[in-house]
C-alpha cells in the first residue's frame, strides 16, 4: 500500500479570480490543484481582506468562498499559529460528523495592526466522500480481525491485545469507514513493545493499514552508562517533606495547573507498564534528598532526560512555540525500562511522553544523546501540528524533519558549528567505545538522492522504510541550514511544518511546503533558489520515481491491496487485488503465467483474500460483516461455474489450501486456540489439530494428503514439526525434529514434503525435503551460520524458491528481501531476479517460474520471470 499520489506540477495551475482584491497590475493569486478532489492543494500569492476578531471564525469565512468548495462545518479547528504578523488556522475536515484520516486544511493570514488579510491557503480536504458513516462489521469483530491479520509475528499476535476507538473516514475514492483498533503487546523477535494505531473497514471487513505510534530509534541491541562528565544546571522541585524532584515549573508554559517538565524513573519496570496515555497514578518523579541529583540519576539517564527536555523546550520557545502541544502542555520523560527485564537500548515518543531505554551493550542510556532527545520530541511537535502519518513517503518526511531539529538542539545548545566534522550526526555520542562515524543512528550529510538510493520497502518493512529514507529529505534541510544559517533555516523548516505540511504529504509535497514556507518568510530570490536546489540536489523533483529498472515481466500493474499474496500451479495465477483508489473491497483474480488480461473470479463485494490454486480451481476467504463470519469460497478458473460456498463461520481464518474437491484452512477460533481444519467434498469439515494442546499452521494439500505445521507443548518446551495427514486411512506422520528446532511453511509437491527450519533461533534456516508421506528427510540447504535468513518460502518437483534476507549492516536496496532458488536435490542457492526493491510474497510456477509481489518500480507489481538471473550489478 502507498499513499503517494501523482502530484501535479505547477505547470497546470489555475488563476483564481478574487475580484476588487489586486490592483490590475499585480499578477493574479495561483492555485495548484489536487486529483480526486476540487478543493486546492494551495493557493498562493492572494491578498484580500479578512474579517477581524476570531481568526478561527475568519479563516472559515474565507473558506466558505465557492472556489474551495469546502464547507465550513466540515470543519473542526486544531488549532493557530502567530508568527509575528503571520497567523496561521488549522482545520481537521469531518465528513457526516465523523473524522477524516490525514485530511487537514490550512489559512494563512497576515496582520498589519488591527487589519487582517488572507495570503494564501491550502492542506488537504476531499471534497468526494460519499460513505456512508453506519458501520456494518461490530467493535468486537473489529478488533479480532485486526489482531489476527495486521500484526504477522505469530508469537507476538497470540500474546497481543486489540482495543478498538472511534469511527474515521479512510480518504480513499469516495471514502471508507474504518474502526480505529490500538493494538498493544510485544514483538519477541524485535525486542521492543508493539503498539499499533490499526484501521479496519468498518462496512467490509478489511484490514486497511496499521501505524506504529513508538518513534524507535537507534539499534535494538546494547547497553551503557551515562555521563559524559558535563556538569549542568537543573530546573528542580523542593517538596514540602524537603525532598527535591525532577520536575520544572521555572518555564514560561508553567500556569499554576499545568505546563511542567517531569522525569520518572522506571528503575528497571517493564516498558508496556508506562506505553499509553500520561503516567501510571501511583507513579512519583525522580527524587533526591538535597538539590544535587547525584551517581544514580546520572547512570539511569534522568539527569540528561530532564535537562535535555528543558533545552528542547527552549528550542522551540525561540521559534514561538510553547511546548511540544503548542499549548503548554506537561512534558513527561520516563528512563530506565526494561523489555521483562532486559535493557533496552531504544527511545521513544509514544504519542504523550518520552520513553528512554537504559541502552545495553557498548550503549549509553539513550536519553544521553541530546540529539535523541530532540529527535523523540520533535515527533510532538509534529504530532500536534503537521500530524505527518508514519508510513512511506510522509512517515521517512516525519523522521527527516525530526532528525533535522534533533540535530539543530544539539548543535545549537553546546555551540557546534556545521563545519564539525561529526557535525551532522545524529545518535553519535550514545556510544562507549565505538568511534561517532561508527556510533551514529544517521548522518544527514550522506548525500543520498531521492532515485538512487531510495529503498524500495513495503509497508511490511519499516513502514515502506520511514527510518531509512528520512536522510533524502533531511538532507536536503540540511543542505539548506548549512546556506542559510542554522536561525533562518529552523525558522523556515518551523513554519514549514506547521503551516504548510499535512498528514499524508509525499516528499514532493513536503518540497512544496518549504518553498511555500520561504516564500511566505520574504526570504530574498537568491535564498529561495537556494531551497529549490538542495531539493533538486537530493533528487527531490515530481515523477522522481519513475527512473527505475526491472528485469520481471508485469502480470498486473498495480496490486493495491496490502495484504495480497499469490499462488501458482498449472501455468495460472491467483490473487487478490483492489481498486486503484482502493476504494474497493478486494476481489480474487486469475490470469495466466505466460500473460494476458486478468479475469475476476470473485462475485461477491465482501472482503476477499488468501487465494489458493491448483491450477484447475481456485478457493479464497471472504469476510462477511453482515453476519461477521469467514466464508470459504471455491470456483473454476474457466469460471464455467459460479463461485461456491464451503464453510460460513466465526473463527478467523489465515491461510487456504485446495486440491480437487479437498480444501483445508487454519485460523483462530471462538476458543482463541489455532487450528487447521479439512474439508473433503460435500462432508463436513474436521479439526485434525482438536487433540489437547495441539496447534496448526500453514496446511498445504497434494494427491490425498494434507500438510501442516504442528505446535504443540512437551513438558515446559514448546515443539512445532511438520505434519502428514493421509486423507484416505487418516493415518499421520509427525517428521522428527530436534527439540528446540523451529519448522515453517511445509510445502507438499508431487512427490516431495520440503520446508524451511531453524534449529538453534538464530533467523537463519535451512532447507529440508521428504518423501510427500513425510517419511526420509534430508537436508536440501543445511542450517547454520551460512544459512539464509528466510522471508517466505515454496517449492515445487524440481526447485525451493526462498526469500531471503542478504546479510549486511548497511541497509541499501540490495540487502532487501530478494528471491533465490536451488534444486530440491541439493545445491546452491541462485539469485533469481535483479530488481533492486523488495522482491515480497512469491508462489512456484512449474519449473523454475516464478510469480512475487515486486516493489521496485514506484508501486506493487505482480511479477514473473521463468529463469533465474545470471548476474546482477552491484547495488541491484
Amino acid at each position: 500500500m502507498s499513499w503517494r499520489r501523482i502530484t501535479l506540477v505547477a505547470a497546470l495551475c489555475l488563476a483564481l479570480a478574487a475580484p476588487g482584491t489586486a490592483a490590475a497590475d499585480d499578477p493574479p493569486p495561483e492555485v495548484e490543484p489536487r486529483a480526486g478532489t476540487r478543493a486546492p492543494a494551495e493557493v498562493r500569492g492572494l491578498s484580500e481582506p479578512a474579517q477581524a476578531g476570531d481568526p478561527v471564525a475568519a479563516a472559515k469565512a474565507h473558506l466558505a468562498d465557492p472556489r474551495y468548495h469546502i464547507d465550513p462545518a466540515d470543519l473542526a479547528p486544531l488549532g493557530t499559529v502567530v508568527d509575528g504578523a503571520d497567523e496561521t488556522v488549522r482545520f481537521a475536515q469531518r465528513h457526516r460528523g465523523v473524522p477524516v484520516f490525514g485530511a487537514h486544511y490550512l489559512v494563512h493570514f497576515r496582520k498589519n495592526g488591527d487589519r487582517r488579510e488572507v495570503v494564501g491557503a491550502g492542506g488537504r480536504f476531499l471534497t468526494e466522500l460519499t460513505v456512508g458513516t453506519t458501520p456494518a462489521v461490530t467493535r468486537e469483530s473489529a478488533a479480532t480481525i485486526a489482531r489476527t491479520t495486521l500484526i504477522r509475528d505469530r508469537r507476538a499476535k497470540e500474546s497481543a491485545k486489540a482495543e478498538t476507538g472511534e469511527l474515521v473516514v479512510i480518504p480513499r475514492g469516495d471514502g471508507r469507514l474504518a474502526w480505529h483498533v490500538v493494538l498493544t503487546g510485544r514483538e519477541p523477535v524485535a525486542g521492543r513493545p508493539l503498539l499499533l494505531d490499526a484501521y479496519v473497514d468498518a462496512h467490509s471487513g478489511q484490514p486497511l493499514f496499521a501505524v506504529d505510534r513508538l518513534r524507535a530509534e537507534g539499534p535494538v541491541t546494547g547497553t551503557g552508562e551515562t555521563v559524559h562528565g558535563r556538569s549542568v544546571e537543573l530546573n528542580v522541585y523542593q517538596r514540602a517533606d524537603g525532598a527535591y524532584e525532577l520536575r520544572d515549573r521555572a518555564r514560561p508554559m508553567w500556569d499554576g495547573t499545568d505546563g511542567e517538565i517531569l522525569t520518572y524513573d522506571a528503575q528497571g519496570g517493564d516498558v508496556n507498564a508506562w506505553l499509553g496515555l500520561g503516567v501510571p497514578a501511583d507513579a512519583e518523579p525522580v527524587r533526591s534528598g538535597t538539590p544535587a541529583f547525584g551517581s544514580e540519576h546520572a547512570a539511569s539517564g534522568a539527569v540528561d532526560a530532564h535537562w535535555g527536555a528543558g533545552q528542547v523546550y527552549e528550542f522551540y520557545r525561540r521559534l514561538g512555540r510553547d511546548g511540544l502541544d503548542g499549548q503548554g502542555g506537561t512534558m513527561y520523560s520516563v528512563v530506565d525500562v526494561t523489555m521483562e527485564g532486559e535493557p533496552i537500548a531504544n527511545a521513544f515518543w509514544d504519542g504523550t511522553k518520552m520513553i528512554y531505554g537504559s541502552g545495553g551493550g557498548d550503549y549509553r542510556p539513550f536519553a544521553s544523546g541530546l540529539d535523541v532527545v530532540g529527535h523523540e520530541m520533535t515527533h510532538g511537535v509534529i504530532e500536534h501540528s503537521a500530524g505527518l502519518v508514519y508510513i512511506g513517503q510522509s512517515g521517512a518526511i516525519n523522521e527527516g524533519v525530526a532528525d533535522y531539529f534533533g540535530n539543530a538542539i544539539q548543535l545549537e545548545a553546546f555551540g557546534i558549528p556545521m563545519t564539525d566534522p561529526h557535525a551532522s550526526l545524529l545518535g553519535e555520542t550514545l556510544c562507549k567505545t565505538l568511534p561517532p562515524e561508527q556510533c551514529a543512528i544517521r548522518d544527514l550529510d550522506d548525500g543520498r538522492v531521492a532515485g538512487e538510493s531510495y529503498l524500495g520497502m513495503s509497508i511490511r518493512a519499516d513502514y515502506g522504510g520511514v527510518h531509512y529514507n528520512s536522510t533524502i529529505f533531511s538532507g536536503a534541510l540540511w543542505d539548506i541550514r548549512e546556506a542559510l544559517g542554522g536561525a533562518s533555516a529552523d525558522r523556515l523548516v518551523y513554519k514549514a511544518v506547521t503551516e504548510y505540511m499535512t498528514p499524508l504529504d509525499d516528499f514532493v509535497d513536503g518540497r512544496r511546503a518549504v518553498e511555500s514556507a520561504a516564500r511566505a518568510l520574504g526570504l530574498p530570490a537568491r535564498d529561495r533558489l537556494t531551497v529549490s536546489r538542495a531539493f533538486d540536489r537530493h533528487g527531490i523533483k515530481p515523477g522522481w520515481e519513475r527512473a527505475l529498472r526491472t528485469d520481471s515481466r508485469v502480470l498486473i500493474d498495480g496490486i493495491t491491496d496490502p495484504y495480497a499474496k499469490p499462488d501458482v500451479a498449472g501455468g495460472r495465477y491467483v490473487v487478490s487485488n483492489s481498486s486503484p483508489d482502493v476504494v474497493e473491497p478486494s476481489q480474487i483474480l486469475t490470469g495466466r503465467v505466460s500473460g494476458g488480461k486478468p479475469v475476476r473470479l470473485s462475485e461477491n463485494d465482501r472482503w476477499n483474500l488468501m487465494p489458493a490454486t491448483d491450477g484447475k480451481s481456485a478457493a479464497w476467504v471472504s469476510f462477511d460483516a453482515t453476519r461477521q463470519s469467514y466464508r470459504v469460497h471455491t470456483r473454476p478458473l474457466d469460471r464455467s461455474s459460479p463461485e461456491r460456498l464451503v464453510h460460513d463461520g466465526s473463527g478467523v481464518i489465515e491461510t487456504v489450501a485446495i486440491d480437487g474437491d479437498t480444501i483445508a484452512w487454519d485460523g483462530v477460533g471462538p476458543d482463541d486456540e489455532h487450528s487447521v481444519w479439512v474439508k473433503r467434498g460435500d462432508a463436513p469439515p474436521v479439526d485434525v489439530t482438536a487433540a489437547a494442546g495441539v496447534h496448526g499452521h500453514a496446511p498445504s494439500l497434494k494427491g490425498g494428503r494434507l500438510a501442516y505445521l504442528k505446535v504443540w507443548t512437551e513438558g515446559e518446551a514448546s515443539r512445532s514439526a511438520p505434519a502428514v495427514l493421509d486423507l484416505e486411512t487418516g493415518a499421520e506422520t509427525v517428521v522428527p525434529m530436534p527439540q528446540g528446532s523451529f519448522s515453517a511453511v511445509p510445502t507438499l509437491t508431487g512427490r516431495h514434503l520440503a520446508w524451511i527450519y531453524d534449529e538453534n533461533g538464530d533467523g537463519r534456516y535451512g532447507i529440508m525435503r521428504a518423501a510427500s508421506d513425510g517419511t526420509g528427510t534430508a537436508v536440501v540447504v543445511p542450517d547454520g551460520p551460512d544459512a539464509p535468513t528466510a522471508y517466505w518460502f515454496d517449492a515445487n518437483d524440481t526447485f525451493a524458491t526462498i526469500g531471503v534476507w542478504p546479510d549486511g549492516t548497511e541497509v541499501t536496496n540490495d540487502i532487501l528481501v530478494k528471491i533465490h532458488q536451488v534444486p530440491l536435490g541439493g545445491g546452491t542457492l541462485q539469485r533469481f531476479s535483479c530488481n533492486r526493491g523488495m522482491q515480497d510474497l512469491f508462489a512456484s510456477g512449474d519449473g523454475r517460474t516464478v510469480v512475487w509481489l515486486d516493489g521496485t518500480d514506484g508501486n506493487t507489481d505482480l511479477v514473473t520471470r521463468d529463469r533465474p538471473a545470471k548476474r546482477c550489478r552491484d547495488g541491484a
